[in-house]
């Protein structure tokens, strides 16, 4: 999850474009933010606890809100991975929640920061209004598996299952989180998933629903 990153002083040469460890700076805010409150840390405090510029900061995230979710893009970049490697024969429900379980991270900072992130996550509005868009590549690309599989499927069941999956594998890490992040964050997402399947379909006329029977 952490990214090979040097630390920016601000004084770079011009046109040369800064690399920053992301995870170190959202890590750092998030404890900021305990200690001190979202609302009245601002970017000048980041910047003086990590060492990046505002500057470079701003030019990175944007905005404050966008920083709690920085790790969201890795997250989902694993995820495809984890879901091309997947073979036709494996049923669709059982397919995404192993590609979902494969593609949680197993880094350290994850246990050491998740318990503050959730925390500071779910007390501030204006951090979760950002969840919706962080997680759009995530949840788009089980979207785009669940139409692979099931072609007649209109695209708001797509996304509409997209959607489930990524509210489950979410409230499965918070709640791991709010227990003292105790035990693999992995298995507390795969228990989760094993309630939710992707076994219904419909005919071409959007009519009749049926059950697909699983494979023997």
């Amino acid at each position: 999850m952490p990214r090979d990153a040097v630390r920016d002083s601000g004084t770079r040469s011009r046109g040369r474009p800064s690399v920053i460890d992301a995870d170190r700076i959202a890590e750092t805010a998030i404890a900021l933010w305990r200690e001190r409150g979202f609302r009245t840390t601002g970017w000048k405090d980041i910047a003086e606890a990590t060492g990046v510029s505002v500057r470079t900061l701003i030019r990175h995230f944007g905005s404050r809100a966008e920083i709690p979710w920085t790790g969201v893009e890795a997250a989902a970049a694993r995820l495809e991975a984890s879901l091309e490697t997947v073979t036709s024969d494996i049923p669709t429900g059982e397919a995404l929640r192993r590609a979902i379980v494969s593609s949680v991270t197993h880094s350290e900072q994850i246990y050491r920061a998740a318990p503050g992130w959730l925390e500071v996550v779910a007390s501030e509005p204006e951090l979760m209004v950002v969840a919706p868009r962080a997680y759009a590549p995530w949840a788009g690309a089980i979207a785009r598996f669940i139409a692979l599989r099931n072609p007649s499927a209109p695209a708001a069941i797509s996304h509409a299952l997209a959607a489930a999956y990524q509210a489950a594998a979410f409230a499965a890490l918070a709640d791991w989180a709010s227990a003292g992040a105790v035990g693999a964050p992995d298995l507390a997402v795969d228990r989760t998933l094993r309630w939710l399947d992707v076994h219904g379909s419909v005919t071409d006329d959007g009519s009749t629903p049926r059950i697909q029977e699983e494979p023997e």
